[in-house]
């Protein structure tokens, strides 16, 4: 049975992120792994949907200035797409960052994400941009409270 559960850097399930956040984002750039830790990444809660050892959809929560946070890094295995698990992860950081008093929260959505993120309350914020490190289209979404 699947379960929304956190992860910690220490768990072979976030070493699963990392790889699965690697190949879909910036192996094709042809970017180093090391692109994965940015500024972002200890200070965040990391939610990952699994089964037994098995990572299927992972998301980032972040703090950046008080009661704002920001979700990045949303990925789900291409064979699990449609299942409506990035959704879960999803409303899993957008409760957790409201239990923490977030007064917004942003992404940077990829095109075709658009719609999910609109179901879950966000709206487009500004116009399409591309992503200086892969290359890929992104718009800005928020969400307030």
């Amino acid at each position: 049975m699947m379960e929304l559960i956190q992860i910690k850097d220490t768990d072979k399930l976030y070493q699963q992120a990392l790889d699965l956040r690697y190949e879909l984002f910036f192996k094709q750039p042809n970017l180093p792994r090391e692109i994965l830790f940015d500024s972002l990444e200890n200070n965040s809660v990391h939610i990952a949907v699994a089964c037994e050892d098995n990572l299927y959809a992972y998301g980032r929560l972040s703090e950046g200035r008080p009661n704002q946070f920001k979700i990045s890094q949303m990925v789900v295995r291409p064979d699990m797409q449609g299942q409506g698990l990035g959704t879960q992860v999803l409303t899993k950081l957008t409760d957790i960052a409201r239990e923490r008093k977030a007064k917004q929260i942003y992404l940077n959505a990829r095109l075709h994400a658009i719609k999910m993120y609109e179901n879950l309350g966000f709206k487009i914020s500004g116009d399409a941009f591309v992503a200086q490190s892969t290359g890929v289209p992104h718009i800005k979404m928020v969400r307030d409270y």
